[in-house]
């Protein structure tokens, strides 16, 4: 099959407690880099190459997301984001003889006294000063109409972040998901490729870039941390940066399956007493794994029988009546199949 990655993807990331912090899409330079370093190994006669030692793998990405979001900001820059602050706002005032009242309410700029700056006629701006009724008279007092009067005004609907000058940034999971296609013209959705990036920083650079004939662009720049399995017993566990997974709608588990097996191989059973084997599927790639038994049929002889009915119950085995070695046959939707000799004791 013929598969194409569509360039615009889904992106969400999530905090340490899996809080969802922002979600977005990509433009098309979103990208995924690895790097992987080599030290040559050389040793005896003529000094020649034994092997190359990988080392220092590092994942790294940029993400430019087309929607503006203060939480993507927030996580470059490792800060939270508050509410309530000053804003700046712009008002049209009718004055009379030079004098004027604001309906909102002003605050102070830098020091105690209020200012405001007002825009008519030919004066650019003309800084007037707002006393306790929130009246200002401006320097033409024969000037009577309408003009722009800017001012500071408390806002509490207002968000805000801090950009600390010691930026530490932070720490999240990422997802990445973009639609497969089928064809050129993008009209059979295929699946998805999902990318998951388990512990990513960024890196505290960011550009918020605004340009007449485009929209503004904030990039999300990363570096993957190591993220650790859990080790069962004395094992290390694997160390690992992220996944990527493929996901096709219409696939079946049992399309790429070449084998079937059993945990245990042959067994014995005794007489009415039951099992229900465990049964693993072999793909032609990839890990085996427990197929669902309901995609399974089973079969038996001798008076033994297989369970073919309830979920919970399918591909229980019970022992017949009748002493000596039977066999039990599994297979899958795609004709795989699986044969169990069960021993029936005298």
């Amino acid at each position: 099959m013929k598969k194409i990655i569509c360039s615009v993807a889904d992106v969400f990331a999530y905090d340490s407690s899996d809080n969802l912090v922002f979600e977005g899409k990509t433009m098309l330079n979103t990208s995924m880099e690895n790097a992987l370093s080599s030290t040559p190994v050389k040793g005896g006669k003529g000094n020649s190459l034994l092997f190359n030692y990988y080392h220092s793998g590092e994942l790294t990405g940029s993400i430019e997301n087309v929607q503006w979001s203060m939480e993507q900001m927030a996580l470059n820059v490792g800060s939270t984001i508050g509410t309530g602050s000053n804003i700046w706002t712009e008002e049209t005032v009718t004055v009379a003889s030079g004098v004027g009242t604001i309906v909102g309410t002003p605050v102070a700029f830098q020091t105690s006294t209020i200012y405001a700056w007002v825009t008519y006629g030919d004066v650019e701006s003309e800084r007037v000063t707002v006393d306790g009724s929130n009246e200002f008279t401006i320097a033409d007092t024969s000037y009577s109409g309408d003009l722009c009067v800017s001012y500071l005004e408390y806002s509490a609907a207002t968000r805000y972040l801090t950009i600390s000058a010691n930026i530490i940034p932070s720490v999240f999971r990422l997802v990445m998901r973009a639609d497969i296609y089928t064809d050129e013209t993008m009209t059979t959705k295929a699946g998805e490729v999902i990318v998951t990036v388990d512990k990513a920083q960024a890196t505290g650079a960011f550009t918020m870039a605004m340009t007449s004939d485009g929209t503004s662009t904030t990039p999300l720049n990363y570096t993957a941390l190591t993220s650790r399995a859990t080790a069962t017993g004395c094992g290390t566990g694997v160390n690992k940066y992220g996944t990527i997974q493929e996901y096709l709608i219409d696939a079946n588990w049992y399309d790429s399956v070449v084998a079937l097996a059993v945990s245990g191989g042959n067994f014995e059973l005794a007489e009415n007493a039951t099992v229900m084997p465990t049964i693993y599927a072999v793909p032609s790639t990839g890990d085996a794994f427990i197929p669902p038994y309901a995609d399974l049929s089973f079969a038996a002889t001798g008076g033994t029988t297989v369970d073919n009915t309830t979920a919970t119950t399918r591909g229980t085995i019970t022992g017949g009546g009748t002493a000596g070695t039977v066999v039990v046959t599994i297979t899958s939707k795609t004709s795989v199949e699986l044969t169990i000799a069960v021993s029936v004791p005298a």
